[in-house]
């Protein structure tokens, strides 16, 4: 039979409750630290953009800053 229906999966044993919380802990801090990369890049495309005059260069680093507000959005949203 085993040659027909293959053999199964060898069973691993169910995580406990001390792994899950770890893993969770473990989650929120790579998220905290995503975010935290994300809010300097965007205070670095603020302080640039409060000293160019307007013009197809600002339009650029405007573009860009609405990409990262994006990916700050999405992380948070997506990971919990």
């Amino acid at each position: 039979m085993n040659r027909i229906f293959g053999r199964g999966k060898p069973q691993q044993p169910a995580p406990n409750m001390s792994d899950m919380i770890s893993k969770v802990d473990e989650r929120g801090d790579n998220i905290e630290k995503k975010i935290g990369k994300l809010d300097v890049e965007l205070k670095k495309y603020k302080d640039q953009m409060a000293k160019m005059r307007e013009g197809p260069a600002k339009n650029a680093v405007k573009q860009k800053a609405l990409r990262v507000l994006k990916q700050k959005k999405n992380v948070r949203t997506t990971s919990w």
